[in-house]
């Protein structure tokens, strides 16, 4: 009995050996191929080949050492024996071929390879099995030649566009490539959703912007020729959506919705993501095309509602706003009230008044009537009502009411705890300590709303929150961050001119501290906010030049950009500073709009 353990323990011994041996011979030879001193891999590849035949990896690294070694003698038996023990695996057809393409025996190969192609295959499986071959081997033609004959045979019983797409993808083939993927939209459902998910992902990788480009054309092309497939309209406005270009979706949106009967439905969609974009010229377009239709149709209240909140925005959304321009908007508002008694979807008209007669038309007593009155009234919902609380405790930051304002903050917080519209009031308590320089506090707030499921309240939290711990760690002074919270405070109360003397008064007294690029920002938007665009663009050059690593450098750059575009007529110098976006901060939140941009520029430029 001894023996027999004895011996079953010599066994494991000698097979532990012989599987360390083996490991050792492995990274031996992967060292040797990787030194290219292939007569030495060789060696090693051939022994570990014949106790494993069927491993792929020694399979193709030995081949490797006799290509290098120019031994297709050896090479094309490797590939004879691995045909006779696998002949089902076609794989060492194709590799037969290619030796001898490699040696010499072009002609050979090729009719070789077309025979292959032309024998009869027993299933599609089959077919995608010789296709990979011929793709991994690098004959991508011979590759879709072998599709092209599979959907003779099968049809559209395996199809087989996603293989074919990538092959066109290695080809740099972007036109062919998207027509497969767009001819899936037509399989079904259930191919409709995969195409569109991996065309959302080829779009996103694509920075050269030459996969949305055939994707676009394909699709103008195939709606062209087939106007009454819906698909294709439907994707062209999806695309023009992911890409931004919200006048192209717009038209896409009319289009569809007139042939679909849908009575203004999609167009309004498109009208809402326009004004969520800041798009507001295409969202007015947009929300009088659903007016237009008449009273009649269920959408005609949202569109008037929409139309007038998207003119609101345009009026304030240019940092130099025009009184001439936001008074008849006031009128406007003020009819439409008359008009429409109030109601969760029109309470919106009334806050949006609230604001433009608080913060741009100097009418601060006006607008807290107009919401007091909304939050009193016992229809409104609690949520609507606190909608209205978050806007009066803005205007009474702007009054210089801090401490009811706190208040009501505080209380919406309270009143809906981890929804959006708390978060909303967290943040805005959070910023007015920050306002008043108790910065510890705002801090702890503001740290808390970086998981905030809201992506813009996440973003402004942290950037705040960023902004505090930058400048009190610098040199734990909080002198400097409490002058320039103060300053932030006279900015959003529109008080200029103080803001101004205390953001000279940081330059002067800490001329080499860290905040001084928040600084120049500040007076950046003091000079855009007065119409002197030169000098904003010259302060947010300088930022980007003398501060590349700080948080507000890529701002500074979008924003230069912009002002270029939209300000100063300078097109070139714009396309210039979208691209250097692009390039030097392609994580930025504007890396997106910058790309945007810069595309309809260089189109504008080139038409």
């Amino acid at each position: 009995m001894r023996a027999s353990f004895i011996f079953i323990g010599l066994l494991i011994c000698l097979f532990g050996y012989s599987v360390a041996q083996q490991n050792t011979d492995e990274l031996l030879a992967a060292q040797y191929l990787r030194s290219k001193e292939y007569d030495k891999a060789v060696l090693l590849y051939r022994d570990l080949f014949e106790k494993n035949p069927a491993s792929p990896v020694f399979y193709n690294n030995l081949l490797e050492c006799y290509i290098q070694l120019k031994d297709f003698k050896q090479a094309q038996k490797i590939v004879s024996d691995q045909l006779k023990r696998f002949p089902d695996q076609v794989r060492y057809a194709v590799d037969d071929g290619w030796i001898n393409d490699l040696s010499g025996n072009q002609r050979r190969a090729k009719r070789f390879f077309e025979n292959l192609i032309s024998l009869e295959m027993p299933s599609p499986r089959h077919v995608i099995a010789l296709a990979d071959a011929f793709e991994f081997r690098g004959y991508l033609d011979f590759a879709l030649d072998t599709y092209r004959n599979g959907r003779k045979k099968f049809g559209n019983m395996q199809p087989f566009n996603r293989y074919v797409a990538k092959i066109y993808e290695k080809k740099k083939d972007y036109v062919s490539m998207m027509e497969e993927y767009v001819d899936m939209l037509n399989l079904g459902q259930s191919y409709y959703e995969q195409a569109q998910g991996i065309l959302q992902d080829e779009i996103n990788n694509d920075p050269d912007y030459s996969k949305n480009n055939a994707l676009r054309q394909v699709l103008l092309s195939k709606t062209q020729k087939e106007p009454s497939n819906f698909i294709y309209s439907e994707m062209l406005m999806w695309l023009s959506i992911q890409q931004k270009d919200f006048s192209l979706a717009f038209n896409q949106a009319r289009i569809l919705d007139r042939r679909m009967m849908r009575g203004g439905e999609i167009v309004i969609n498109v009208a809402r993501l326009c004004s969520s974009n800041r798009e507001y010229k295409i969202a007015i377009d947009a929300f009088n095309y659903v007016i237009s239709l008449g009273k009649e149709y269920q959408y005609y209240l949202d569109a008037y509602i929409g139309l007038l909140d998207a003119k609101f925005q345009l009026a304030i959304s240019d940092h130099r706003f025009d009184k001439e321009y936001l008074f008849p908007v006031e009128k406007e508002y003020e009819e439409a009230l008359k008009e429409i008694a109030l109601h969760a979807q029109s309470v919106r008209l009334l806050r949006n008044l609230a604001n433009l007669k608080a913060f741009y038309l100097g009418k601060t007593d006006e607008a807290i009537a107009l919401l007091e009155k909304a939050i009193e009234l016992p229809t409104l919902s609690n949520r609507i009502k606190s909608e209205c609380r978050i806007e009066l405790a803005d205007i009474l930051v702007l009054t210089g009411d801090i401490w009811e304002a706190n208040l009501l903050y505080a209380l919406v917080d309270r009143s809906f705890k981890d929804d959006p519209i708390a978060h909303e009031a967290r943040f805005k308590n959070a910023r007015l300590s920050y306002f008043i320089g108790e910065f510890d506090w705002a801090k702890a707030q503001l740290d808390v709303l970086k998981a905030a499921t809201s992506k813009l309240i996440a973003n402004d939290a942290m950037k705040l929150s960023l902004r505090i711990q930058d400048n009190i760690d610098f040199d734990e002074d909080t002198k400097p961050l409490a002058m320039f919270s103060r300053a932030e405070r006279l900015l959003f109360m529109n008080r200029f001119e103080e803001a101004k003397a205390v953001l000279d008064s940081i330059s002067s007294i800490y001329p080499t501290h860290q905040i001084i690029d928040d600084v120049l920002f500040s007076k950046a938007d003091i000079k855009l906010k007065h119409g002197q665009y030169a000098d904003a663009d010259s302060l947010l050059a300088f930022i980007v030049e003398h501060f590349p690593d700080g948080l507000l450098a890529d701002e500074a750059l979008f924003l230069r950009a912009e002002i270029r575009e939209k300000h100063l007529n300078d097109p070139q110098k714009a396309m210039s500073l979208y691209q250097q976006l692009l390039t030097s901060y392609p994580g930025s939140i504007n890396s997106v709009a910058s790309r945007n941009h810069f595309r309809r520029l260089r189109e504008s430029l080139v038409n």
